[in-house]
């Protein structure tokens, strides 16, 4: 009888001991699969302008032209993609001593900051993904005092070319400090760490 007993005991501690095994295995090997996407956020711009083929007019009689340029943030096919932006422009012209003589008509001195320095016009306001910028000017004239008769004969083939750039706006309170970084970010991380320890001591 005890050696009944006995085995049904241990009988029972086997079976109790292999449901424990199998609900731990059970347990150790169950698993969801889900699948995370993730994307960096990039920044793609675009210069637009509305520039129609101009009149010839003589350079005597100061010509006039409609140019406006303008650029976007735009993210092609892939919406939600493109982060937001600051975005500055330059203008540079086929030949300098024509160039001379050029006045931007009706430009953006609101939106659109010059910089003397390096010769960029700066947009102060970010640009969201989709969204544009105010015209940086709506045209331009030649002045024709300030041409050198000897290069009077190239105004049909002067052209204004136009350099755009563009830096995420993210991290950065306004166009100043994100064109800094853009411009320096070394330096500006070590004036970063010495204002936090002159601060902290």
């Amino acid at each position: 009888m005890k050696e009944k007993i006995f085995k049904n005991v241990i009988f029972f501690l086997f079976v109790t001991g292999l449901l424990c095994t199998l609900g731990t295995a059970a347990y150790f090997s169950d698993f969801d699969k889900k699948v995370n996407t993730a994307a960096v956020g990039s920044v793609i711009t675009e210069i637009d302008e509305d520039f129609p083929d101009p009149t010839p007019t003589p350079v005597e009689d100061n010509p006039s032209y409609k140019k406006k340029i303008w650029t976007g943030n735009f993210s092609g096919n892939e919406k939600g993609f493109n982060a937001d932006c600051y975005v500055r422009m330059s203008l540079s012209y086929s030949d300098n001593d024509i160039g001379k003589g050029v006045e931007l008509l009706g430009l953006d001195t609101v939106n659109w900051l010059y910089n003397a320095k390096d010769g960029y016009y700066y947009y102060r306001n970010k640009v969201a993904e989709g969204e544009v910028t105010t015209p940086l000017c709506t045209g331009f004239r030649i002045n024709s005092k300030k041409i050198d008769d000897t290069y009077r004969d190239s105004i049909s083939d002067f052209e204004i070319n136009v350099y755009e750039e563009a830096v995420q706006a993210e991290g950065f309170s306004d166009y100043k400090s994100a064109w800094s970084y853009f411009n320096n970010p070394i330096s500006v991380q070590k004036t970063e760490r010495r204002e936090i320890v002159e601060k902290s001591s």
